[in-house]
């Protein structure tokens, strides 16, 4: 029994949808280097809002999470994409 050959779909992606998945990937981007620059307190010098150490290591890590979320956010925008 012969099968069909498969058509290739072309699916475009929406600007509403490039514009989401950008934004995702650039607010995801500053989260994580906001996280790196109140976690290294050489780099603050804890004068950054004037923090205590414990309060900008705090900050740090919940934009560290938030920006994990985002990258995997980002990705899954990106294998829905593709399909």
């Amino acid at each position: 029994m012969k099968q069909k050959p498969e058509k290739k779909v072309v699916v475009k992606e929406t600007v509403e949808e490039m514009l989401s998945r950008r934004t995702t990937l650039l607010l995801s981007g500053a989260s994580f280097i906001m996280s790196l620059f109140l976690l290294s307190n050489n780099i603050t010098g804890n004068v950054v809002l004037d923090f205590s150490r414990v309060d900008a290591n705090w900050l740090g890590g919940v934009l560290f999470a938030l920006a994990m979320i985002g990258f995997l956010v980002y990705v899954q925008k990106k294998k829905k994409k593709k399909k």
